[in-house]
């Protein structure tokens, strides 16, 4: 094989590669109050660490690492390795509150076991409802399609803002401002 082929073999696997660290999207949908039909993502990680005591485990995809708390109905976390493949599939609910973070804060996620909050009405069965808190830099906000997009703990992100009151907060923030995003999740984790 030339020289120039093996370098254009290398750079395709590379390229392959890269592309499998993005979320896929599948073809299951479910509504969310506000915000209407939302796609559920399937984001494929790798096992970097496991506290089974604090129902805790870190994930990683691509460069980004970070922590993923499995809900008790997923089962025992005793028998997850470092090294094992989860696939998280997921889909994200409206954005229920923002405030600016605190002075340096960190990308972060913080979990709440069940959204007290009607946002899905068709939520897959075994998928558990939940609200979490996200510490992100923020990046933009369109107010012509209402999108906010920030870099969190697992990369860059994107969500629709349905609350006219969440809108008129993100229009007077700045690029690179650290904000706290509240909001709902549908999550199913399984091993694969």
């Amino acid at each position: 094989m030339s020289k120039y082929a093996n370098w254009i073999l290398a750079i395709s696997l590379a390229l392959g590669t890269a592309g499998c660290a993005t979320p896929t999207v599948t073809s299951r949908t479910v509504i969310v109050a506000g915000v209407g039909p939302v796609e559920v993502e399937q984001i494929n990680v790798e096992v970097a660490r496991v506290t089974p005591a604090m129902r805790l485990v870190t994930v990683r995809q691509g460069r980004f690492l970070w922590d993923v708390h499995v809900p008790e109905i997923f089962g025992d976390l005793e028998n997850l390795r470092v090294g094992d493949r989860l696939a998280i599939h997921r889909a994200e609910g409206a954005l229920l509150s923002l405030q600016r973070a605190r002075k340096g804060a960190k990308p972060g996620i913080v979990y709440t076991e069940a959204s007290d909050t009607p946002v899905f009405s068709s939520i897959p069965e075994r998928f558990v409802a939940r609200t979490l808190t996200l510490t992100a830099r923020f990046e933009r906000f369109d107010p012509a399609t209402n999108i906010v997009n920030y870099v969190g703990p697992a990369g860059p992100r994107s969500l629709t803002v349905a609350d006219p009151a969440i809108r008129e907060d993100l229009a007077r923030l700045r690029r690179g401002d650290m904000v706290s995003l509240t909001f709902a999740e549908a999550i199913y984790i399984e091993k694969y």
